[in-house]
């Protein structure tokens, strides 16, 4: 394994392509640094922050990501259910995702806030008291998802399908929350 990287500041590195399979980061803070279709496998990061990072079409199988802080990133394509589960815990503030995969994944309390989030997959996903705050979820799937006491009232452009997943006490607001009928084909006036 190589050696941990502990405490340190990564500023407007350019690691895109770059092997960091088996590294580990403790309260390491990334900012403005390109990470594209890096290697994450087996690497860890714990209690680290991305902070205005490209982090597209990282490969992350084995990838612990525990108490990671995501803030103005942009993450394309990342398959997070290849991630280690047992520490898995991350938040996201006014970062793009899109095209990434959180399938069977434990995201309880999770905060999204202001973040743009187009066509993700949330497929068998724990995502009870998720923060949802004005988030945009053009086109992002949610199936067989825990979403009770999760917060979409200020979310937009949601298509949640209330018959295949978990919506108890989860908070909506109109207009938006008439997107939860479009499953029953029927026409409001």
């Amino acid at each position: 394994m190589t050696t941990p990287t502990d405490g340190k500041i990564f500023q407007g590195e350019n690691f895109s392509g770059k092997s960091f399979e088996n590294t580990s980061f403790t309260n390491c803070a990334f900012q403005s640094c390109n990470f594209s279709e890096s290697l994450l496998r087996n690497a860890k990061f714990c209690f680290c922050t991305f902070t205005k990072c490209n982090l597209s079409l990282v490969k992350l199988d084995g990838c612990r990501l525990q108490e990671v802080h995501f803030v103005d990133c942009k993450v394309v394509g990342a398959d997070f259910y290849k991630c280690e589960r047992t520490f898995f815990s991350l938040s996201f503030k006014n970062s793009v995702l899109q095209y990434c995969n959180f399938s069977d994944l434990k995201m309880k309390n999770t905060t999204f806030s202001g973040s743009q989030l187009k066509e993700n997959y949330f497929t068998n996903t724990c995502l009870k008291n998720a923060d949802f705050s004005q988030v945009d979820l053009s086109g992002t799937t949610f199936h067989n998802c825990d979403m009770s006491k999760a917060d979409l009232s200020t979310a937009r452009h949601y298509d949640i399908n209330p018959g295949a997943n978990k919506i108890e006490k989860a908070k909506f607001s109109l207009p938006e929350a008439v997107g939860l009928l479009k499953v029953f084909d029927i026409t409001i006036v």
